[in-house]
């Protein structure tokens, strides 16, 4: 399995700025990725915001997480399908096991990538991780529509290129 750390450090260092879609209530993710000096926005549409942001400050409170990692992470209710970025704005999206959550609540994951992809710098990273092989081999294809994607299990790995088709 393709090892997050290596290929997040290789791809997305310390200074870049990177969404974590439909975080919902979960900091995990947006913690690991602030903790690679990734500045992260934290993306869900709901109430639950609130919850991710109590959990954010009580976790630095209790020294969890350093107050680098607490200063890098900034929650933000708004919808995949209008993000508040200006285009070329980002250098790497992650869909942490949140693409089920998003159809669950009505966005289409085509949508979403569209998006993303308006938002997403040249040579910026869409970076999927799916519950299940199956479910990665859909994303894969949703995403090969727009950019060049690669799957490792259920991995998924697509870079922007404005002319160029190369894959990394």
């Amino acid at each position: 399995m393709l090892d997050k750390e290596i290929f997040i450090d290789s791809f997305l260092g310390p200074g870049k700025k990177a969404i974590d879609m439909g975080s919902w209530d979960n900091i995990e993710p947006s913690v690991f990725l602030a903790s690679r000096g990734l500045t992260v926005f934290a993306i869900d549409r709901y109430q639950r915001m609130l919850d991710f942001e109590e959990r954010l400050i009580e976790s630095f409170e209790k020294k969890r997480i350093s107050r680098e990692v607490f200063e890098r992470i900034f929650p933000l209710k708004a919808d995949a399908n209008c993000l508040p970025f200006s285009e070329e704005s980002i250098d790497g999206i992650f869909f942490i096991y949140s693409v089920p959550w998003l159809e669950q609540f009505g966005t289409e994951p085509l949508s979403a990538y569209k998006e993303a992809m308006r938002v997403l710098k040249n040579n910026g990273l869409i970076f999927i991780i799916e519950s299940t092989i199956e479910r990665a081999e859909i994303q894969m294809g949703l995403l090969s529509t727009m950019m060049k994607a690669e799957r490792l299990e259920n991995v998924v790995v697509g870079k922007k290129h404005s002319k160029e088709r190369e894959f990394f």
